[in-house]
């Protein structure tokens, strides 16, 4: 595609800034014609920053897109066919020592590619072979039954049975590559093997497997877990993070985090003061809680009324991806959920949850697995690719090469803009030359202008677009 220009101005503290959109053969060139700008994201004005802008140029944003109904029903498909997916109601409940060795191995595979601590000193075959060592496998029986457990505080998933922060070649170490994903309070988990001291358990969760520690699971029957998870009268949390009202009484839930998504059943009979304060002011929830020897205990929590929760789940609307979405605004990058925080499907994710839908964990599964409308990309012309972002809305996810971002919609010039968990910033300037930066957390940029690498666009990247709000997508 040839000689697309795009003039576009806006006004940033109190500056105007215009600039030249340049679209030739899928790469994009930002080309300023004044350089007053307090920030380096092309296109990016002020009155963006707000969700009411986006709420004003979102089609019905109130129109309820899924019912709860289908919303299940998709839920329930997922979980049966996808293979990166398990239903816990419906997993064996015993594994021969050959499957859950197997299990174990494909989490914990060795890495193809070298592997660095943060001094710089290189993973040698030793030091995987402690690792390996920790997950104590020689110890397997030859049957295994499973045990069940509930989340009791946010924890992290990782590769081994190890806190050790380790990096690919480029050093980059904000991405731990033994850092997986996070699970939540109150989601139920199936515990298979422990390590060689203990410490971690190897745990099978709704849409991932790895190395827990132990101190975030406490030990439960089978239905103790699903019937506390599934709860159908629960409060939700629907704020980027809430928190348990504080208790010196039992600290076991006193300012308890709670992210995004959290669900925990609600207490309908309880006495006149919970840990010595009075409810009426607050929702009284159930919190699961890891005793001395394990097991779980379910104590009342508070959860002040004045936090961002509500009971059930939320409506699935333009209007409420755009909301959700904007309460992550400017949160730091975590990859796998490090730094208390989330990657790009991390965000996906938890934004979909409060709306009852379940998405596997990684991109890859989420690019490539068939569970939603799409149009497959991998081999459409940059034109090509440009005329079927015409037909997304706010909602759809678009797919490059390992990284997802959320559809915002068209600014008044046309420009799409996305909100993604992000790491790097590049573009190329008029001059040709490339700039590179960091965008590190959840932000707010137009589509087109940006570079996977030097190399290759956003665009010329893009390989899938998804939606998890229409039945299907009208080819152009």
């Amino acid at each position: 595609m040839i000689g697309i220009t795009i003039r576009y101005c806006s006004v940033l503290s109190n500056l105007v800034r215009c600039s030249l959109l340049i679209i030739s053969t899928g790469v994009i060139t930002v080309i300023p014609t004044a350089t007053a700008s307090s920030h380096d994201i092309p296109f990016l004005h002020a009155a963006q920053l707000a969700p009411d802008y986006w709420l004003a140029r979102s089609k019905e944003p109130d129109q309820i897109l899924r019912t709860p109904a289908q919303i299940a029903a998709s839920n329930a498909q997922l979980l049966s066919t996808l293979p990166d997916m398990l239903d816990l109601a419906k997993a064996p409940d015993s594994y021969s020592q050959q499957e859950l060795g197997a299990l174990i191995n494909q989490s914990s595979a060795l890495p193809k590619a070298a592997r660095f601590y943060a001094d710089g000193r290189q993973l040698t075959p030793a030091h995987f072979a402690r690792y390996q060592q920790a997950m104590a496998l020689d110890a397997l029986p030859a049957s295994v039954q499973a045990a069940y457990a509930l989340v009791t505080s946010r924890g992290i998933i990782r590769a081994f049975p190890t806190l050790d922060r380790v990096f690919n070649d480029g050093m980059d170490t904000d991405i731990d590559r033994f850092q997986e994903t996070a699970v939540f309070p109150g989601q139920p988990l199936q515990v298979l093997h422990y390590s060689q001291d203990r410490l971690w358990a190897f745990v099978r969760h709704y849409h991932y497997s790895g190395w827990l520690q132990v101190k975030h699971l406490a030990l439960t029957d089978k239905q103790t877990a699903l019937n506390f998870a599934n709860n159908p009268d629960f409060l939700l949390v629907t704020g980027a993070r809430a928190h348990t009202n504080f208790t010196a009484e039992q600290p076991d839930v006193s300012e308890v985090a709670l992210d995004m998504g959290v669900r925990l059943p609600l207490l309908r009979d309880f006495p006149a003061l919970v840990h010595d304060q009075n409810p009426a002011f607050s929702y009284v929830v159930q919190l699961p809680v890891r005793r001395q020897d394990g097991t779980l205990q379910l104590l009342p929590a508070l959860v002040a009324r004045s936090q961002d929760v509500r009971t059930g789940f939320l409506p699935l609307t333009r209007a409420n991806i755009i909301r959700q979405s904007f309460k992550f605004l400017g949160e730091r990058y975590g990859w796998g959920h490090d730094y208390n925080a989330r990657d790009c499907s991390g965000f996906i994710g938890e934004v979909f949850k409060t709306f009852g839908v379940l998405l596997p964990r990684n991109t890859s599964s989420l690019g490539k697995q068939r569970f939603a409308a799409e149009i497959q990309l991998d081999n459409a012309s940059a034109a090509e690719k440009t005329l079927t972002l015409s037909q997304t809305d706010t909602g759809d996810l678009l797919l490059i090469p390992g990284h997802v971002m959320l559809v915002l919609g068209r600014a008044d010039d046309g420009q799409l803009f996305v909100i993604h968990s992000v790491n790097g910033l590049s573009y190329f300037h008029s001059n040709g030359q490339y700039y590179q930066s960091k965008l590190n957390g959840v932000s707010i940029t137009p589509l087109l202008p940006l570079q996977l690498n030097q190399h290759t666009s956003y665009l010329q990247a893009l390989y899938n677009i998804k939606s998890l709000t229409r039945e299907t997508y009208a080819h152009p």
